[in-house]
C-alpha cells in the first residue's frame, strides 16, 4: 500500500472506491484529465487488488495513489481511515456486480449494502463532504405495472420512474427478489443508495461541516475495460457460431451507455455538489448519452462490425418471450431446489435475460441537464468506435492466449 502525505496546496483530495474496476479506471482516467478544472491535487484509488492503468491515462504518479484495502473492513478499520483521512470527496464504484442464479446473497449484502454503510460512517468519521454513489438503472427495473415479466421505462425521470418501497423491507433480500426482475442484485443496489442518499446532510465528526451525497443511475454500460457485458456475449457467441439466438420474441428496446459518459456524470455531480447549492443533494440521477436505442443484439453486432473481427448473425428462428421466460423459470427452480446439494449457480439467470431483452427502456436525464450542466463528452460515434477497438484488441489477446494454451496442452 502505498502512502500520501497531506498538501497545504489547495486543492481537493478524492477518493475512487473499486478504483480497478470497470467504471473506476474511465472516472481515474476523467479525473487525471480534468484535475486542474475541478482542482483536484491527488486521486486516491482504493479496491481489494492492486490498481494497474489497463485504459492508457498519462502515468502521474505524483498525483494518483493507490490502496488495497476491503471496504467491509468496518469503520473501525485502521487502514481504512488512513485512507479516508483528509479526503475531500469519494466516488463509490465498488460492488458485487453478479447476476447469477441463486444470486449470493451473503456477499451482496457484505459488498453492497454493509460495504455502502461503511464508506459513509468512514466519510463522517473523516470529514469527507461529498459522496458521490455509483447506483444503476436495475434499481427501477421492475415488473410492468406490478404483474409482467418485462419493464417499460419509456421517456421516464427520476421521481415518475417506479422503485419498490422498502420503507418495509426485511434484512433478506431474497423476501424482496419479487420486486425485481433481477434478484439479488437490484434490490442491494437500492438498498445501497438510499444508505446513501439518506446519509445526507449527516453532520460530520468536527461538528462545522456536513456530508452531501447524490447517486448517478446508469444504463447497463459499455467499453474499454468492460468485462460483464459485450466480452461475456462473445465469448458465449463464440461457442455457437457466432449466432445470436433470438430469445424474446419480437424483442424490446434498451437504452445503453459508454462507460466515458457515465465516468463523465460522475464529475458533474461532483461539480454540481460543490458548486450548486443543494441542487442534486440527496437525489439520484439518470445519466445516459445518445447511443443508438435498439435491441441488444443488434449492439453487439455492430460492436463486432466496426472491430473488424467476427460477424454475429441473429438465428433465423425465435421463441416467443412468454416460453422462453417459463423454460427459465423452469431451469431455476430446479437449479435453486437443487443447490443445498450441488452448491452450483447459473453465472446469469435466465428470467432476468428474458425480461430484459422484451422491455423498453429509455430514461430521461433532463435532471442532469438542468442541476448538474451534464451533456454527454462522447457522441455515439466516438463512444462506438473507441469502444469497437478495445473489444477488438481485447478479443485478438483472448485468441492468442487460445493458442498459447493449446501449444501447452
Amino acid at each position: 500500500m502505498s502512502s500520501s502525505n497531506s498538501n497545504p496546496d489547495s486543492g481537493d483530495v478524492v477518493l475512487v472506491t473499486g478504483g480497478s474496476g470497470f467504471l473506476g479506471q474511465h472516472l481515474i482516467k476523467q479525473l487525471l484529465e480534468n484535475r486542474k478544472e475541478l482542482n483536484i491535487k491527488e486521486i486516491r484509488s482504493l479496491d481489494i487488488v492492486p490498481y494497474k492503468n489497463n485504459i492508457g491515462h498519462l502515468e502521474t504518479p505524483s498525483i494518483l495513489k493507490t490502496f488495497v484495502a476491503d471496504i467491509t473492513e468496518g469503520n473501525e478499520s485502521e487502514t481504512l481511515n488512513g485512507i479516508f483521512k483528509g479526503v475531500d470527496g469519494v466516488f463509490h464504484c465498488a460492488a458485487w456486480v453478479k447476476i447469477e442464479y441463486p444470486p449470493n446473497y451473503e456477499q451482496l449484502e457484505r459488498v453492497n449494502i454493509k460495504g455502502t454503510r461503511t464508506v459513509v460512517d468512514l466519510c463522517i468519521r473523516n470529514n469527507v463532504k461529498r459522496l458521490v454513489y455509483t447506483s444503476c438503472t436495475s434499481v427501477c427495473f421492475v415488473p410492468f405495472k406490478g404483474r409482467s415479466t418485462f419493464s417499460a421505462v419509456i421517456n421516464s425521470t427520476e421521481s415518475k420512474t417506479d422503485t419498490p418501497s422498502l420503507e418495509k423491507s426485511t434484512t433478506n433480500l431474497w423476501e424482496q427478489d419479487g420486486q425485481f426482475l433481477i434478484a439479488g442484485y437490484a434490490s442491494s443496489k437500492l438498498r445501497a443508495e438510499h444508505i446513501v442518499l439518506n446519509s445526507n446532510g449527516a453532520p460530520l465528526q468536527n461538528q462545522l461541516d456536513y456530508l452531501a451525497t447524490t447517486a448517478i443511475r446508469a444504463p447497463l454500460t459499455y467499453g474499454e475495460c468492460d468485462s460483464h457485458f459485450i466480452t461475456k456475449v462473445f465469448e458465449y457467441l463464440s461457442k455457437r457460431g457466432w449466432v445470436f439466438p433470438r430469445i424474446a420474441g419480437v424483442g424490446g428496446k434498451q437504452q445503453l451507455v459508454y462507460a466515458g459518459n457515465v465516468a463523465w456524470g460522475h464529475l458533474c455531480a461532483y461539480k454540481a455538489l460543490k458548486t450548486s447549492g443543494k441542487a442534486v443533494n440527496a437525489l439520484p440521477i439518470f445519466v445516459t448519452d445518445d447511443t443508438g436505442i435498439n435491441d441488444v443484439s443488434r449492439f453487439v453486432q455492430k460492436m463486432a462490425l466496426l472491430g473488424e473481427r467476427v460477424k454475429v448473425k441473429t438465428s433465423w428462428w425465435y421463441l416467443p418471450h412468454f416460453l422462453f421466460y417459463f423454460l427459465a423459470f423452469l431451469l431455476e427452480f430446479v437449479v435453486r431446489a437443487a443447490f443445498p446439494y450441488t452448491k452450483y449457480r447459473l453465472a446469469y439467470s435466465p428470467r432476468a435475460i428474458a425480461s430484459y431483452t422484451s422491455s423498453m427502456l429509455m430514461y430521461n436525464r433532463l435532471r442532469a441537464s438542468i442541476h448538474m450542466d451534464y451533456m454527454p463528452l462522447y457522441d455515439a460515434d466516438a463512444s462506438a468506435d473507441r469502444s469497437a477497438k478495445w473489444y477488438a484488441h481485447w478479443w485478438d489477446e483472448k485468441q492468442q492466449q487460445h493458442k498459447k494454451q493449446k501449444k501447452s496442452s
